[in-house]
């Protein structure tokens, strides 16, 4: 039996599909709600929440964004008073990142923001199984960052539902 080709283009065409649609739907909701922070400060919340402390490189490199883009980041949410960043205890070159209280109550909301986002169109999924899903797309993940970056993701949190 021949092996079924698979199909990389749409797999990445239609994340990145779901992606930008979801971040601007985000960006919009966040504007409205007057949060202070965009959908890719969010997701830096969300990783920081996750990993931390994190270098500051790292996050630029698991985010793939530029290290101008993540200092701009950092700066914005240091001076909201959502992140903390200080030097590393081995290494004082590192900078790591840590979430405040502040940061923790801000990303809460936005996440219930989140939610009801995927919540709203639930119904119409059918029988996809979002978790599973999610636990493949973290898996490819976890590849791509530790064979292309040598960035290994660090929580191995999978919700169990």
């Amino acid at each position: 039996m021949a092996e079924t080709k698979k199909d990389y283009l749409t797999l990445s065409t239609y994340n990145a599909i779901l992606h930008r649609q979801l971040q601007r739907d985000m960006n919009q909701l966040l504007i409205k709600d007057k949060l202070p922070v965009n959908i890719t400060e969010m997701y830096l919340m969300v990783l920081i929440l996750e990993s931390q402390p994190i270098s500051q490189r790292r996050a630029s490199t698991t985010l793939a964004v530029d290290e101008g883009l993540m200092t701009r980041m950092v700066k914005h949410l240091t001076a909201l008073g959502l992140i903390h960043k200080q030097a590393a205890e081995r290494d004082k070159r590192v900078k790591e990142l840590t979430l405040t209280a502040d940061g923790k109550e801000l990303l809460d909301y936005g996440l219930s923001q989140f939610n009801e986002w995927w919540e709203s169109f639930e119904a119409d999924l059918g029988d996809i199984d979002i978790n599973h899903l999610g636990r493949e797309l973290y898996d490819i993940s976890k590849v791509v960052l530790s064979d292309r970056h040598q960035t290994p993701l660090r929580n191995d949190r999978v919700d169990a539902e």
